[in-house]
């Protein structure tokens, strides 16, 4: 209410909007890791959908397990989960992590996005696709690898960004724009092992081996080409990286 009343912020016109609402994103609902019940969720998005003021409505986009559909992998299994995943404006199942390389990204691409889409569409519920350019997340974790999923210049995202486009999504989340603790900021970073502080150890573009020319802004070039795809409609998306996005 302060920020509808006070500070006015869905009156920007930089405030995403759809379905003619302003919209409000909810993530965690139903993760083996996250607290709260299936009551409580409901009674949560159904006062943004229905309860509230007019003024404070919104279309919910719920960040859901990628497991939502079966209530499986690192979704809560109580039942009353799946009303609450299917009560959502907008369903974007998290998937950071849950892909690793091109065969893996095939094979989820298959088993849980397609599914899920066709679940959405049954139901009329807009699907969100959760793609990222690669993990590593050595400092906040020093036992994990210091380059767990190779970003390999752009193909792993790029490849995600195919597979979702090909399955006939009209849009897509990309994770994340400066999260840099996990190794995901799609913002500029730094080229070369030569432009690191010289204290710590840190992530650069040059980490893969083959891939040692890649600019700083190559993923925001990347992100950007997928999104012309995308408002386009055309589907037309190639299966290799772009040479110069």
């Amino acid at each position: 209410m302060h920020l509808v009343d006070d500070e006015r912020i869905t009156k920007s016109k930089s405030y995403l909007h759809h379905r003619g609402k302003p919209v409000l994103a909810m993530w965690g609902w139903g993760f083996t890791d996250r607290i709260g019940t299936p009551s409580q969720a409901k009674e949560l998005i159904a006062w943004f959908q229905e309860t509230a003021d007019p003024r404070y409505r919104a279309t919910v986009m719920g960040g859901v397990p990628a497991g939502w559909r079966t209530l499986s992998r690192d979704s809560r299994t109580n039942s009353g989960w799946s009303s609450v995943y299917r009560s959502f404006d907008i369903i974007s199942p998290w998937t950071v992590g849950r892909m690793v390389d091109a065969a893996s990204t095939d094979y989820f691409e298959k088993h849980y996005i397609e599914p899920d889409m066709t679940e959405c569409n049954s139901l009329g519920i807009d699907y969100l696709p959760v793609v990222f350019p690669g993990f590593s997340s050595h400092n906040l974790k020093p036992e994990k690898p210091f380059n767990e999923i190779p970003r390999l210049g752009g193909s792993f995202l790029w490849k995600q960004m195919h597979n979702v486009i090909r399955s006939g999504s009209s849009m897509i989340y990309v994770a994340m724009f400066d999260e840099t603790d996990e190794g995901t900021a799609i913002f500029k970073t730094a080229e070369t092992v030569d432009q690191n502080p010289t204290r710590g150890k840190f992530l650069t573009l040059d980490a893969d081996t083959g891939y040692d020319n890649i600019p700083s802004d190559w993923y925001l070039r990347l992100t950007g080409a997928a999104g012309r795809i995308l408002k386009e409609g055309t589907q037309d998306i190639t299966e290799t990286v772009p040479e110069n996005p």
